[in-house]
């Protein structure tokens, strides 16, 4: 018997509130500086649980700037709503209130309204046949929810070569957007996206 939508966005929600507890407290992998707690969120929805960074090392790790990086992941983080109630912990921990941004990652209030926006603007599904040639990797994640599911993604590219081309297959309700979405914001390209199979393309650095 198949978990219901319901069911696995609490299961989801759940296994981020239980990675953000064990990993209260921790230091930037590169630095050493203490992270807050939507750092350490960042930090997982990025792919870096065993490896977490602070805002500033991570957009180095992700080859952009370091306001573009945040709002991006905020974006990312705002479209599901496990992701929402992992931020919305993260606020209460750091006395933010539920609809302010937190000080920690947006010190001045100029812009604000502008920056915190989720974008909706999603990579468009591609319904044309698979590429020709064979990818070089191939990974069935089945039904894996989105926060383990892109920990594993960032592994398996980390160990391609720039231009070779993985075939995921995921069957979770959420990846039609959560994957495009990922990929904008990592820099790989999404080549096909035709649910349950999506081939991605390694980015160049």
């Amino acid at each position: 018997m198949h978990d219901t939508p319901d069911i696995r966005e609490e299961s989801q929600t759940a296994a981020l509130l239980h990675d953000l507890l064990r990993m209260r407290g921790g230091r930037c992998k590169e630095c050493a500086a203490l992270l807050c707690a939507h750092e350490t969120l960042m930090s997982l929805v990025a792919g870096c649980k065993d490896s977490p960074r602070c805002l500033s090392c991570l957009a180095r790790l992700m080859g952009g700037g370091r306001e573009q990086v945040r709002d991006h992941l905020l974006g990312y983080i705002m479209g599901r709503a496990c992701r929402r109630d992992a931020w919305s912990w993260a606020n209460r921990e750091e006395a933010t209130e539920p609809a302010a941004l937190p000080l920690c990652l947006w010190p001045s209030p100029e812009g604000i309204a502008k920056e915190s926006q989720p974008e909706q603007k999603m990579n468009a599904l591609s319904d044309e046949p698979a590429p020709d040639s064979v990818p070089d990797a191939e990974w069935d994640a089945g039904n894996m929810g989105c926060g383990e599911l892109v920990m594993g993604l960032r592994m398996r590219l980390q160990t391609m070569k720039a231009g070779q081309i993985l075939k995921l297959t995921a069957t979770d309700g959420g990846m039609p957007e959560d994957l495009p979405a990922w990929c904008r914001l990592t820099g790989h390209k999404l080549v096909l996206s035709k649910h349950p199979e999506y081939w991605i393309q390694r980015r160049e650095n």
